[in-house]
């Protein structure tokens, strides 16, 4: 019975060390999901602002911060996120997308 017992601990410990320290995605590899999700952005949002041409935006024109997430648990597994801001043509969206997957949070920021 200590036997398994002493297992479980060490599976959960070794679960919980490998989810504090996912692998984040690269800044590039932020940019790149960012204009993709603004080329096809939610269903929600509609064609309000898929009409411009992100890939042609110069790199000065892009900002990116890593961010982690607020809530509790976010704080306790070391969770982040990627803000990505691209300016052109006087619209300055700002894309949050998950650190570790890509996935869209949010879309916010003067579109028009």
């Amino acid at each position: 019975m200590k036997k398994l017992l002493l297992g479980l601990v060490i599976i959960m410990a070794m679960i919980s060390l490998y989810s504090y320290q996912l692998p984040i995605m690269s800044t590039g590899e932020a940019i790149v999901s960012a204009e993709k999700h603004l080329q096809n952005p939610p269903k929600e949002w509609g064609k309000s602002f898929s009409d411009y041409d992100w890939n042609d935006t110069p790199l000065e024109n892009v900002v990116v911060s890593l961010n982690q997430k607020n809530d509790f648990w976010s704080n306790l597994t070391n969770r982040m996120n990627w803000e990505v801001t691209l300016k052109n043509n006087g619209a300055e969206p700002t894309v949050v997308i998950d650190a570790y997957t890509g996935k869209l949070i949010d879309i916010y920021g003067p579109l028009n």
